[in-house]
């Protein structure tokens, strides 16, 4: 199973796990088709593990909705001729907001338990629906949306849930999708 996430970044599953599948298999004499296909439905509900876990740990780091999260990643399933489950994942920058109880103080914008000085709300566009933005001179315009970074968070939550937590999710998976295609013969 690979990991590709912003930027081209990349994380291979374990060797080892591959080792035991490979023993799995031999010990219950099961036929290479059956073994290709637990291995596909493994690793595509691996995946979807993978998928909603790490959205609910970036979305509770970072006070984010779940569903940006979950919206930002999505899901190359496996199948025959590409045994190989990917999730990739677009982690750009989220907007202001897009966070919880969004408000005008003195100081700025208070956001998400944070607070953007020199931040202000306001509908830019005609029928537009309201945002965020600072200043980026001293004058009225121009004006830029105010962001918050959520790439960082991600790659420590990524290779967290890969390395410890994946490898014990697939192999459970695939115990149960080879005896449930064992029952059937």
């Amino acid at each position: 199973m690979e990991v590709q996430c912003g930027f081209n970044w990349r994380v291979d599953m374990d060797s080892s796990i591959q080792k035991q599948t490979v023993n799995i298999i031999k010990a219950i004499d099961a036929l290479p088709e059956q073994a290709l296909i637990a291995t596909i439905f493994a690793l595509n509900r691996t995946a979807e593990w993978l998928k909603g876990h790490l959205s609910k740990e970036i979305s509770a780091q970072k006070r984010v909705k779940l569903k940006l999260i979950r919206d930002r990643i999505s899901i190359q399933r496996a199948n025959r001729k590409n045994p190989q489950a990917q999730l990739v994942c677009r982690f750009k920058s989220v907007f202001v907001k897009d966070l919880p109880s969004v408000r005008q103080t003195p100081i700025g914008v208070s956001a998400g338990g944070k607070v953007y000085p020199h931040a202000f709300i306001a509908t830019l566009q005609k029928g537009g629906k309201p945002g965020v933005y600072r200043r980026k001179t001293t004058k009225r315009i121009p004006v830029k949306s105010v962001t918050i970074s959520i790439f960082d968070d991600a790659v420590k939550s990524i290779e967290y849930l890969i390395g410890a937590e994946a490898a014990k999710v697939f192999e459970r998976r695939f115990l149960y999708e080879i005896k449930k295609m064992d029952r059937r013969k």
